[in-house]
């Protein structure tokens, strides 16, 4: 572990100046407001020029795109660390234009890594997926699965997190993390939950065609930033990618049932087969963030869906 990163993991955290990239999405807003109430001194960025209506701070103007501009924002701001989470952010998005994801996400995080090692940052977390997997089936799934993604999404991922390697032997330190399903507050990309809740809402019925024994595999944002957290303190040691998940697998018509017994109106129906946006992905192992990182999963699916029933509530 270089001192750099001591001072980072050893600092716990106040004063450790970290660029959030991506912060008006999902996870990039619920990050810093974590970073925050952790102590560290966070920096938010992002492509839109305007604060969207539900954002609680003002983002700076960046985009992750051009070396020498990124090297500029983070030696002008004394930038310590970064929590990339900037991009085309699942498979259900772009996905006719494969030039566009992979240019996006794998093109961001490879101008990123170079800024970060002309600027001396020292850490990145770097945001990957589940989905970098590809389709696994029904076997277990932990850190030592091999990445087979073969769609485009899924590509970017491994392409990125095989970058944040190559610059880890320039000095470059990273922790990745492989969430699962993410939802959440502020979710407005396609989310079954949100569809399944705001259609409920508005007294009109769901139809999906598929979903009737198709496992998915959820995390609460909440929890994703604080294994955000926790992987911008750990020394990381021999391991530096980790599955993030609630640790459950839910057919999708049990997650129905469940908002059904919340929303006596909620009128669901679905096909069988699996979503077409999403694999079949085994039981993701969260083991080694628990051991590693001090992290585990403090939000229930259960509990998730109380919570955006009572946020998307108040919103209608």
């Amino acid at each position: 572990m270089t001192d750099a990163i001591r001072d980072v993991a050893a600092s716990r955290p106040s004063g450790v100046r970290v660029l959030v990239t991506g912060a008006y999405g999902l996870i990039g807003h619920q990050t810093v407001l974590a970073l925050r109430a952790a102590g560290f001194d966070a920096a938010p960025t992002d492509i839109l020029s305007e604060r969207p209506a539900d954002a609680e701070f003002d983002a700076s103007p960046l985009a992750i795109a051009g070396i020498e501009p990124l090297q500029a924002y983070l030696e002008a701001h004394r930038i310590q660390a970064i929590v990339h989470a900037a991009g085309i952010s699942g498979p259900m998005l772009a996905k006719d234009r494969p030039h566009a994801v992979l240019s996006t996400n794998v093109g961001g995080a490879l101008d990123l890594y170079e800024a970060a090692r002309l600027a001396s940052v020292r850490r990145i977390v770097l945001i990957s997926s589940a989905a970098a997997y590809g389709d696994t089936g029904e076997a277990p799934v932990d850190e030592r699965t091999p990445l087979a993604a073969a769609d485009a999404y899924g590509v970017s991922k491994i392409s990125s997190e095989l970058i944040a390697r190559a610059y880890a032997r320039h000095g470059v330190d990273s922790v990745v993390l492989r969430p699962s399903w993410v939802y959440g507050p502020r979710r407005r990309t396609a989310c079954v939950i949100r569809t399944m809740i705001a259609d409920a809402l508005r007294r009109q019925p769901t139809r999906l065609p598929y979903g009737v024994g198709f496992p998915r595999q959820f995390v609460h944002v909440e929890d994703v930033a604080e294994a955000i957290v926790a992987a911008l303190t750990t020394p990381k040691g021999t391991q530096s990618a980790f599955n993030v998940s609630d640790g459950r697998r839910f057919p999708l018509d049990d997650v129905a049932g469940l908002i059904c017994a919340r929303l006596p109106e909620a009128r669901i129906e679905m096909a069988g087969g699996p979503d077409p946006d999403d694999v079949l992905c085994g039981p993701l192992d969260i083991s080694a963030a628990s051991a590693v990182l001090g992290w585990r999963p403090r939000i229930g699916l259960s509990t998730g869906i109380d919570r955006m029933i009572s946020d998307m509530s108040r919103e209608h």
